[in-house]
């Protein structure tokens, strides 16, 4: 069975600022597409968070911007 298109791939390369640290999301899941793999820059430490809520973040660190 092929896979589907990925459909979180549009939040592989976007990042946000935590604190002095710069979150990127890296890459899919590949055994959970409904999630993502990030990466904190400052230690390069890495983990697995769901998809919705990284978008979540994005909506809500873009709300903060435009006020």
């Amino acid at each position: 069975m092929e896979p589907g298109p990925d459909t979180n791939a549009d939040l592989i390369g976007r990042s946000y600022e935590e604190g002095d640290a710069t979150i990127t999301v890296i890459e899919t899941c590949f055994n959970d597409a409904r999630r993502v793999t990030v990466q904190r820059d400052i230690d390069g430490h890495t983990w697995s968070m769901p998809a919705w809520l990284m978008r979540l973040v994005f909506i809500e660190k873009n709300q903060k911007r435009a006020a």
